[in-house]
């Protein structure tokens, strides 16, 4: 058996490459979304048995450092908002299960 497996880019400055048009990664709906065409393209499959959110988009220490720093807050993507696009997708036939797998 095989499990096709990928996931969704969280929060990121640094990889906006990986969106049309982003100068910042979120994990909003739009940005799943797009992530989950774009995979289905590469893969060359209709769905995706396991999607998996990697680091969910709110301010966590990262890289080692594990203290809370105030100072690097942000705003977050609610994960109403994050849930809603994976069931959407779950719906659509194009993802059968979802996951985060960086659940600080």
């Amino acid at each position: 058996m095989v499990v096709l497996a990928t996931k969704v880019c969280g929060y990121s400055e640094r990889s906006s490459y990986l969106r049309e048009n982003a100068k910042v990664l979120r994990v909003d709906a739009a940005n799943i979304k797009e992530s989950v065409e774009k995979s289905l393209q590469r893969l060359n499959t209709d769905y995706i048995d396991l999607l998996q959110i990697h680091w969910p988009d709110r301010y966590v220490p990262l890289f080692g450092d594990y203290s809370y720093d105030s100072s690097k807050w942000r705003p977050s993507i609610p994960f109403v908002e994050q849930l809603k696009a994976f069931q959407e997708l779950i719906d659509e036939g194009k993802v059968c299960y979802a996951s985060s797998n960086s659940g600080r």
